[in-house]
């Protein structure tokens, strides 16, 4: 990947309207997510961002073998809410949950 806006991104939380969207109260149980050998640059300062929902919560996410910096080498974060992951082997940026 090279300059992507959203590398890895899972937005339970996604809103298309104008106005403020209210928290859903059911969505749909993302689960056995698979993400591996991906490696690149990110144009955004988060290139993880897995965001599920609190109801309905992301499971079994593995990230494996992930190498994400941002334009120009800068560091990258990765946000997770309401999300089981599981890391194998390298992880940049790592994860950290973010209730």
């Amino acid at each position: 990947m090279h300059n992507v806006l959203n590398p890895i991104i899972i937005d339970q939380n996604y809103c298309d309207s104008q106005n403020p969207c209210h928290r859903q109260a059911s969505a749909v149980q993302v689960m056995d997510v698979l993400y591996q050998n991906i490696k690149g640059t990110s144009a955004s300062e988060v290139a993880i961002n897995l965001q599920c929902s609190n109801d309905r919560p992301c499971r079994h996410v593995l990230l494996q073998d992930v190498n994400l910096v941002g334009v120009g080498g800068d560091s990258a974060k990765t946000l997770c809410s309401n999300v089981q992951w599981i890391k194998r082997g390298t992880v940049i940026p790592p994860p950290r949950v973010h209730d």
